[in-house]
């Protein structure tokens, strides 16, 4: 188990110790949640570039240039 620490404010004193099993379970929980986090925020970027590709590929098939589909985005 890994260590946590915990300090007392009324005290001041500062413990040191072993994780209980059930703060283990929590802090395991919490980290695979994290991570699940960070990779729907990836996914989403990630679609969110490919689809402003895709639609600036569309627009460069219809003629228009760089300097008109960039007044188009907003200068995005």
């Amino acid at each position: 188990m890994t260590q946590i620490l915990e300090v007392f404010a009324d005290t001041g004193e500062v413990v040191e110790r072993d994780r209980t099993p059930a703060e283990q379970a929590q802090y395991e929980t919490d980290q695979a949640a994290a991570a699940i986090a960070v990779q729907v925020a990836a996914d989403a970027e990630a679609a969110r570039v490919a689809a402003r590709e895709s639609a600036v590929a569309k627009l460069f098939a219809l003629g228009l240039n760089e300097v008109e589909i960039n007044a188009m985005m907003g200068g995005v």
